[in-house]
């Protein structure tokens, strides 16, 4: 790779990191004379500090809601148009992953109502990346 395409290239990456910073995008590429790129965001849970009501017991504490996972690496294909509010069952597909040609369905591990949907159908997925919270009913 010579000096200029690597600067290009750099060009590139800060291009899409600013880009992703500034929305709620969970990936952004970008193809332009012959070079490609992508970046894909992880959604990272930050937990916040217990405050004194919730230590002394005075809140109740509402539980977390469940994650479902990505199996593999590969392209999300939504089984339908989810959204926050759609109640699942155990066992419902949600959607499959594809990789290398192979499916992988992404099943509901529990009874609930989803909470999120976290990754679009159509988006490229990483192994372990959370795809939607469920919570229980």
């Amino acid at each position: 790779m010579t000096d200029d395409t690597q600067d290009e290239v750099l060009a590139l990456l800060d291009d899409l990191l600013r880009l992703a910073d500034g929305s709620g995008a969970s990936a952004i590429e970008v193809e332009a004379d012959g070079m490609a790129a992508a970046i894909v965001r992880v959604p990272s849970i930050v937990a916040a500090p217990a405050s004194a009501d919730a230590r002394s017991g005075a809140v109740p504490k509402t539980p977390e809601p469940s994650r479902v996972h990505s199996s593999g690496v590969g392209i999300f294909s939504a089984s339908k148009d989810w959204s926050a509010g759609d109640p699942v069952q155990k066992g419902t597909v949600l959607g499959a992953v594809q990789s290398l040609g192979a499916m992988t369905d992404v099943v509901a591990p529990i009874d609930g109502v989803l909470r999120d949907v976290l990754v679009a159908g159509g988006a490229p997925v990483e192994y372990g990346q959370a795809l939607f919270a469920i919570e229980k009913r």
